[in-house]
């Protein structure tokens, strides 16, 4: 495709979206006003951008239960700050903000800011490598010790990278997945015929997305997070066998027997450094796991002998507890340390923190089931999407396909990610999640859009 013409208000408006895009992604590690600012931008460009194309960008159904999501949130929000708890205004007021700029509105934005740069694809891709480069410069290098990767690489302690412990591990799982969904892109074919040097390349791009597996898979080793584990299990599960299905025609062909066999030695080599540990981690709350499967009630989470993982039970089972009082809408939008202050706490709560460590939970007894299934159906639509563009793997852009089992496997990891975290709203997690979620968004904008911006 041709670079926009910037004499043309369709090319200032799509240079205004590559810089905005790259703004987001590659300096919100460094500053988040830069990064809410450059949000913003994005939002006017989405915005010009609808209104050109208003007629088929109102006929995606991504936007319209977005929108629901939207002012679903807004009026349970003002609802319980005007009518329901007025003496909880403020606090309502700013859950309700916190919960519209989360999941569907930033993704949305970003999705039409791709389509507004006239090349989606190519600046899809380019964002996520922008994400990356500005975690590793802003936030991972500066916390970077080699002595207490190593104490945790070979010991009991954990390394976060300064991302937090929660986001550390999401982070290395998102960056694995994405290398692993763009493994045919990076290594490219092995050539079968060529010179040397052809050949040497070949081999040098699958050397170095070898160590670029390896260093993540022992960087989401080391920060020791049980939750992200799981999720990035689940992820690959999901990678596997979408990716099976799409490369269903080239599973016995010499290149994908290459990559795989690769994958394979990569993943192995990686397993049998670590495994002791992830043998300990995996085993040291046997016990209290198999309290939690012969429970008689939900009440026995209070009483567990495992104070850990009995307050993380406890907290799940006060917010069930509080959901089930109001299933369809919820307590409203305020955090939930103001509803644990109006109830009797069991003694293991008593003292920690208001948050109920699990986004499904919290979204449940903050929004109800509602506001829950709006958040599920949305994700859902991005990857029946996905779905739709892999379902041919013949046709089309394999850039847009790897886009799409990106995403697919993205989701997995996010879904179970929230099991374990509570940070689902605030702005250092949608700058990871929009990303990865976004170009399918866009896939799903566009499949409406006129045949001519098909074509870009």
């Amino acid at each position: 495709m041709n670079a926009p013409d910037h004499r043309s208000d369709e090319g200032k408006l799509a240079y205004v979206a590559i810089a905005s895009i790259y703004l987001f992604a590659f300096f919100a590690p460094r500053s988040i006003a830069i990064g809410q600012l450059s949000q913003l931008v994005m939002l006017i460009v989405a915005v010009v951008f609808a209104l050109r194309y208003r007629d088929a960008i109102l006929r995606a159904p991504i936007l319209w239960l977005g929108g629901a999501y939207v002012i679903y949130v807004l009026a349970r929000g003002l609802w319980a700050a005007l009518i329901g708890q007025p003496e909880l205004a403020s606090e309502h007021l700013d859950g309700t903000s916190s919960w519209v700029r989360a999941i569907a509105l930033p993704i949305v934005i970003l999705g039409l800011a791709l389509l507004a740069t006239g090349n989606w694809v190519r600046h899809a891709i380019g964002a996520l490598i922008a994400v990356a480069a500005g975690l590793l410069l802003f936030e991972v290098l500066p916390a970077w010790s080699w002595g207490e990767f190593q104490d945790a690489l070979t010991g009991r302690r954990r390394f976060i990278f300064g991302l937090g412990h929660s986001r550390s591990g999401f982070i290395m799982a998102a960056g694995l997945v994405a290398l692993l969904a763009f493994m045919p892109l990076i290594i490219g074919r092995w050539p079968d015929k060529g010179g040397t040097l052809m050949k040497g390349l070949t081999g040098l791009r699958v050397a170095l997305w070898a160590v670029l597996v390896i260093a993540l898979l022992l960087a989401e080793f080391v920060t020791k997070t049980r939750t992200t584990w799981l999720a990035l299990m689940v992820a690959l599960l999901a990678l596997g066998v979408v990716a099976a299905w799409h490369y269903r025609d080239h599973l016995l062909r010499k290149g994908t027997l290459i990559a795989l066999a690769c994958a394979a030695i990569v993943l192995g080599l990686a397993l049998t450094q670590v495994w002791g540990e992830l043998e300990r981690r995996a085993t040291d709350r046997a016990e209290a796991i198999q309290q939690i499967l012969t429970m008689e009630s939900l009440d026995d989470a209070f009483e567990m002998d495992d104070a850990n993982v009995g307050a993380r039970m406890a907290y799940k089972v006060f917010a069930i507890t509080l959901w089930m009082e109001r299933p369809l809408v919820g307590h409203g939008p305020a955090d939930p340390y103001y509803l644990m202050q109006e109830r009797p706490l069991p003694p293991v709560l008593e003292g920690r923190s208001g948050h109920f460590h699990d986004a499904h939970v919290e979204a449940l007894s903050r929004l109800g089931l509602t506001g829950w299934l709006l958040i599920m159906a949305f994700l859902a639509l991005l990857v029946i999407e996905a779905l739709r563009r892999l379902g041919r793997p013949d046709t089309g852009d394999r850039r847009v396909h790897m886009l799409a089992l990106t995403g697919i496997s993205f989701t997995a990891l996010l879904l179970v990610w929230m099991l374990g975290t509570h940070q689902l709203t605030r702005f250092q997690s949608v700058h990871i999640y929009a990303p990865f979620l976004a170009p399918m968004c866009a896939a799903l904008f566009l499949r409406r859009l006129k045949p001519r911006r098909e074509a870009r």
